[in-house]
């Protein structure tokens, strides 16, 4: 059972993003340095994310102002 996954992405203003199965946490890097963390987000709202032709406009609508989150590294 996979416990955690990592997908780069081609965003312009996400780095990485890294799911956490255990926990339904997902982590944001952004291109800038800051890191956050997003909690109780559904698993397929990460597989979604990966799949969108455009993962920070996906971010944004879906995501962003939609869970509770907190700053993990600033930039």
């Amino acid at each position: 059972m996979i416990l955690e996954q990592s997908s780069t992405t081609d965003s312009s203003m996400i780095k990485r993003v890294v799911y956490n199965f255990a926990t339904n946490s997902l982590k944001v890097e952004f291109n800038g340095g800051s890191l956050y963390e997003y909690s109780n987000v559904d698993p397929q709202l990460y597989e979604d994310m990966c799949k969108a032709e455009s993962q920070g406009k996906f971010f944004n609508e879906k995501i962003k102002n939609n869970y509770e989150h907190s700053k993990l590294i600033t930039d």
